[in-house]
C-alpha cells in the first residue's frame, strides 16, 4: 500500500514539474522591440554576424603583426658520431719514418647544439599595405552584417504585424459571428411567425457558416504566422508564443517622420575603399623588402658523454637581407589588372547605391504616409458600414428591407471591419520599417 502511494506521489510530482517546465518555456512578447531583443541572442544569422565581426577583427590584428613578419626558430640537436672521419698525416710528425703516413681520427664523438634564429622585416611595403585592406574589410563586414540584421528585423516586423492583424481580425470575426447568430434567430422567429421565407432563413444560416469558416481560416493563418516568427527568431517549435500588443491605434500622420537609411551606400563606399587598398597592396608586392636576420647558439663537443662538464662555446651572427623581385610572378601582374577593374566596378556601384538609398528612403516615407491615410479612411468606412447595418436591421424589422439586402449590409460591415484591422497593422509595419532603417547604422 505504501509503495502504491509513493508511486502515485511520484507521478503527481512529475506531472506538476512538467506543467511548471512548460510554463517556464512559454514566451510572451508585448512589443516588437522585445522580439528584436530575443532574436539578437537567438537568431542564427545575427549570432553568426557576431562571429564574423570577431573574425574580421582578428584578421586586422594578424595583418598588423604581419607587417613585421617576426619569426624565431629554436633548434636543439644531439649528435653521437659512431665512427669519426679518418685522415692520413705524415708519420714523421709523430717521430715515425719519413715518407710514411699514419691514420688519425679527428672530431668529437658527442656534439650538442642549441640555436635560436630570430628575424624581422624592417621594411615590407606589401605587408604594411595589407593592414589597410584588413581594416577596411573589418568595417565592410560590419556593414554587411548590419544589412543582414536589417533584413531579419524587417521580416520579423512583417510577421509580428501579420500576427497583430490576424488577432484583430479574429476578434472582429468572433463578434460578427455573434451578430450572425442574432440574425439567424431573428429570421427563424419571423419564419415561425410566417413573415419570413424559408429561403431567408437559409441565407442567414449560410452567412453564419461563411463567417464561421472565415474565423477558422484566420485562426490557422495566425498559427502559420506564429510558426514563421519562430523560424525568424529561432524559437523552438514546441515553445508556446503569445504576442500581446499594448498599442491598439497609431497617431495621426506625421509628415516629419522620414527615412534616412544609408547602409547601401556605406557598403558600396567601403567596398570601393577595400578595392583601393587591395590594388595598393598588390602593386607594392614589387617593392624591395629589408629583413634583419640573426642566429645565437651554444655548442658543446666531448668524447665522454652528453652534457658532461665540458665547456659550452657560444656562436652568433647578425645581418641584413635586401630582397628585390626581379622577375615578378604573372599572377601578381594579373591580380593588379583585376584590381583596377574591380575598383571601377565598385565606384560605379557606389554612385548607384547613393541613388538607391535616396529612392528607398523616399519610398519608405511615402508607404508610411499612404498606409496611415488608408487606415484613417478605413475607420470612416467602417463607421459608415456599421451605421448602415443597424439602420437596415431596423428597417428589416419593419418589413421594408429584404433579408438579402440585410445580409449584404452585414457582410459589408464585416469586410470593412476586417480591412480596418489589416490597414492598422499595415500602417504600423510601414512605420516600423522606417524606424528599423533609421536606427540600424
Amino acid at each position: 500500500m505504501m509503495k502504491t502511494a509513493f508511486f502515485i506521489f511520484l507521478l503527481v510530482l512529475c506531472f506538476i514539474s512538467s506543467i511548471s517546465l512548460n510554463a517556464q518555456e512559454k514566451l510572451v512578447f508585448q512589443s516588437l522591440e522585445e522580439v528584436f531583443t530575443y532574436a539578437d541572442s537567438h537568431n542564427n544569422t545575427l549570432q553568426n554576424a557576431v562571429q564574423q565581426n570577431m573574425l574580421a577583427k582578428y584578421q586586422t590584428i594578424a595583418a598588423k603583426l604581419g607587417k613585421w613578419n617576426l619569426q624565431g626558430r629554436t633548434s636543439f640537436t644531439m649528435t653521437a658520431n659512431t665512427k669519426l672521419n679518418t685522415s692520413f698525416i705524415p708519420a714523421e710528425l709523430f717521430g715515425g719514418p719519413e715518407g710514411t703516413y699514419r691514420p688519425v681520427n679527428f672530431g668529437q664523438k658527442y656534439e650538442s647544439n642549441v640555436i635560436f634564429s630570430p628575424q624581422i622585416d624592417l621594411i615590407n611595403p606589401y605587408a604594411a599595405a595589407l593592414i589597410k585592406t584588413a581594416k577596411t574589410n573589418e568595417q565592410l563586414t560590419r556593414v554587411n552584417n548590419l544589412l543582414d540584421k536589417k533584413a531579419v528585423y524587417e521580416s520579423i516586423s512583417a510577421s509580428y504585424h501579420n500576427i497583430l492583424s490576424y488577432q484583430g481580425q479574429i476578434l472582429v470575426t468572433r463578434k460578427s459571428l455573434d451578430n450572425a447568430d442574432t440574425l439567424c434567430i431573428i429570421l427563424q422567429n419571423k419564419h415561425k411567425e410566417g413573415i419570413a421565407r424559408k429561403q431567408d432563413v437559409n441565407i442567414a444560416l449560410a452567412n453564419r457558416l461563411t463567417v464561421q469558416d472565415k474565423l477558422q481560416q484566420l485562426e490557422v493563418q495566425l498559427q502559420q504566422q506564429y510558426n514563421m516568427l519562430k523560424i525568424l527568431a529561432d524559437i523552438d517549435s514546441v515553445t508556446p508564443v503569445t504576442i500581446i500588443a499594448k498599442e491598439v491605434t497609431i497617431p495621426k500622420v506625421d509628415l516629419t517622420i522620414t527615412a534616412s537609411g544609408d547602409l547601401l551606400q556605406r557598403q558600396a563606399e567601403l567596398q570601393t575603399k577595400y578595392q583601393e587598398a587591395t590594388l595598393r597592396a598588390d602593386k607594392r608586392w614589387f617593392y624591395p623588402t629589408l629583413n634583419l636576420f640573426s642566429s645565437f647558439g651554444l655548442q658543446q663537443n666531448t668524447n665522454n658523454q652528453f652534457f658532461d662538464n665540458s665547456r659550452w662555446f657560444g656562436t652568433s651572427y647578425i645581418g641584413l637581407r635586401l630582397s628585390i623581385p626581379l622577375l615578378p610572378e604573372v599572377s601578381k601582374i594579373a591580380a593588379a589588372k583585376y584590381d583596377r577593374i574591380n575598383l571601377q566596378v565598385a565606384r560605379n556601384n557606389w554612385q548607384h547605391n547613393i541613388l538607391q538609398d535616396r529612392i528607398n528612403n523616399n519610398q519608405l516615407t511615402l508607404d508610411e504616409q499612404k498606409a496611415e491615410r488608408s487606415y484613417r479612411i478605413a475607420l470612416q468606412i467602417e463607421a459608415l458600414r456599421k451605421d448602415s447595418y443597424y439602420k437596415n436591421l431596423d428597417i428589416y424589422r419593419e418589413g421594408i428591407l429584404s433579408a438579402t439586402d440585410l445580409i449584404d449590409s452585414f457582410d459589408d460591415w464585416l469586410n470593412s471591419s476586417l480591412n480596418t484591422v489589416a490597414q492598422l497593422a499595415n500602417a504600423k509595419y510601414a512605420r516600423s520599417k522606417i524606424t528599423i532603417s533609421n536606427t540600424i547604422r
